[in-house]
């Protein structure tokens, strides 16, 4: 939960790692065996004799299989780590781990250089393959086709496949094959994770309810700038705040989606009737710059929010004494304040609606997807049948469990008769104090590493957590009360879907034109949020502009490959 943004969190936190998992490795590999894959994906030149096509072990006699894996900075040492052997003893699969540190792009730079290189490994156990990459890859029979392999040997990866309505579309390329698998991350609450959080302390002592509507809050920040809520005499008080660089901390989705449906980390589209839009260029779009100008030219909106990094706002959420800042967009109150087990600032902050505009829009920006995928077989692979098995266990309830929990007595047990989930209901497990929090050195799984499933059921009723929702221990119960109460419906009844595979054509038109659309629609909205531009008098100049930097081709291109998926 997550990846990409947590930080001074603890073992409660691990709930939303989704945003943190880009992890990096390597290997090599030579000639290309005699017994590699095929290159349609049928299976390996012996027919997978030494393998068992159910139960355990996976192999008959022990294989080892080099892998493509990380060295993250929380893992001591892979090859030693418990999982990892208890992997290899379940399996009968050694796992050769070549590992390359760094971040994403030391990552991506070795992955590329490996694949362009031919020097690849048996297989890719935390790849992050795009899409690009796997169609690539995969119809130069580098990746080799996983479909017949999930259909003979992976139960578990089908039964994902049902379950998960999108899944299986998500990631089958154009040319109908399945060349990678994904690392299946359900967050609920980080599908709402465009909250805005309120000082509901402040509230109460200005005798005010929870806005319901855009009037609702702009009178609320007027209050809050105006009549002292922290009590300190001094007009120190920041009504509205946020930051462009955390985890949904930016001022203009909560507020614009009150007046249109307005999602930027998915191209700013939106979808009715299989026709797609751009939100951007919509009536409903300029009333929106026209309320956050009205707020910005009064000063509600600290003119530090559209430039200052996430230290910058956690600064202000700390600020010592006393409060100062009123609503603060966040996925979670983690981004803007300590969040640490004896921290009692985030009790005073609570998320509220989404607003509801002056022509009844109430929208949500909604977050759900695959994104890119972690797992991948390449031709080099002997023994594919067994390398789709490995993956398959690890998309079972005890392969993720253990994967991503570690030893069961050590790192976990059975909960207690007693012991609820998030949804309230009897929990399955229950994580040991003596577990590892986000950030810490262990040894004990694979933090997050490599393919799993963690579909919403999993995650909402398998792990205990407090229903004390302002306890550190309550946080996943308090995120997924205030998304249940709060968000769930706002979402648009019909989303273009964020995973969808372009051709190797369409995904070089968009490179070219995405940076050059979002640097535009960026600007010019700061240039209208803080009057540099007039709404009024240079609209019509904004949305030309618009076409000229290729939006209706933008938009052609991605209409075309949801045509050539969704509407066949």
């Amino acid at each position: 939960m997550v990846s990409k943004g947590t930080r001074k969190t603890w073992l409660s936190v691990v709930l939303i790692l989704f945003i943190t998992l880009l992890v990096i490795g390597c290997t090599s590999n030579s000639d290309e065996p005699k017994d590699s894959a095929s290159p349609n994906g049928g299976g390996s030149a012996n027919g997978g004799a030494n393998v068992n096509a159910t139960g355990f072990p996976i192999a008959k006699n022990k294989i080892t299989m080099s892998a493509f894996a990380p060295q993250s900075a929380n893992i001591a040492d892979l090859n030693t780590n418990w999982f990892t052997k208890y992997l290899e003893e379940k399996s009968n699969i050694h796992l050769n781990w070549q590992l390359v540190p760094g971040e994403t792009a030391a990552l991506n730079e070795k992955k590329q250089l490996l694949l362009a290189s031919g020097d690849y490994p048996d297989i890719f156990m935390q790849g992050n393959l795009t899409k690009e990459e796997q169609l690539l890859y995969g119809q130069q029979g580098v990746l080799i086709p996983l479909n017949k392999l999930i259909d003979q040997y992976a139960p578990n990866i089908k039964k994902a496949f049902k379950d998960i309505s999108y899944l299986e579309k998500a990631i089958t390329a154009p040319d109908g094959n399945i060349y990678a698998i994904p690392s299946v991350n359900e967050c609920y609450h980080c599908q709402f994770s465009a909250k805005m959080w309120v000082n509901t302390k402040w509230l109460q002592k200005l005798g005010l309810s929870a806005p319901k509507t855009t009037d609702d809050f702009y009178n609320m920040l007027k209050a809050f700038k105006e009549k002292d809520p922290n009590g300190n005499g001094k007009a120190d008080e920041i009504a509205f705040t946020g930051s462009p660089t955390g985890w949904h901390t930016d001022v203009e989705t909560f507020v614009m989606n009150a007046f249109v449906y307005y999602n930027a980390d998915n191209n700013y589209f939106m979808m009715s009737g299989g026709k797609l839009a751009t939100s951007v260029d919509q009536p409903g779009f300029k009333k929106g710059l026209q309320f956050l100008n009205k707020l910005y030219a009064e000063g509600l909106i600290d003119k530090e929010a559209f430039t200052q990094k996430s230290d910058a706002l956690t600064q202000k959420g700390n600020s010592p004494d006393t409060a100062i800042a009123g609503a603060i967009p966040a996925g979670w109150f983690g981004e803007f304040t300590d969040a640490s087990p004896t921290a009692t600032r985030h009790k005073d902050y609570d998320p509220i609606a989404p607003l509801t505009g002056p022509d009844g829009a109430s929208f949500t920006a909604h977050y759900i997807g695959i994104g890119n995928s972690v797992f991948a077989i390449t031709n080099k692979n002997k023994n594919p049948e067994a390398a789709i098995r490995l993956a398959d266990y690890l998309y079972s309830e005890e392969g993720t469990t253990t994967s991503n929990s570690g030893e069961e007595g050590r790192n976990w047990v059975k909960a207690d008769a007693n012991d609820k989930n998030t949804r309230g209901t009897a929990a399955k497990f229950k994580v040991k104090e003596t577990s590892y929090g986000v950030g810490q050195v262990q040894n004990d799984h694979w933090n997050q590493m490599g393919p799993n499933l963690r579909s919403a059921e999993y995650r909402e009723t398998s792990y205990a957590a407090s229903q004390e929702i302002y306890t550190m221990d309550g946080l996943e119960t308090r995120l997924y009360k205030a998304t249940k109460e709060l968000y769930e419906g706002h979402q648009p009844k019909e989303e273009f879907p964020t995973d969808i595979f372009l051709t190797n054509d369409q995904a070089n038109q968009v490179k070219q034109l995405k940076p050059i659309i979002t640097d535009y629609v960026k600007q010019s909205m700061l240039q209208f949020i803080m009057g540099a531009k007039s709404i009024d008098k240079d609209w019509d100049a904004y949305v030309k502009g618009l076409k000229d930097s290729g939006m209706d081709q933008f938009i052609k291109i991605y209409q075309d490959a949801y045509d050539k998926v969704y509407k066949k």
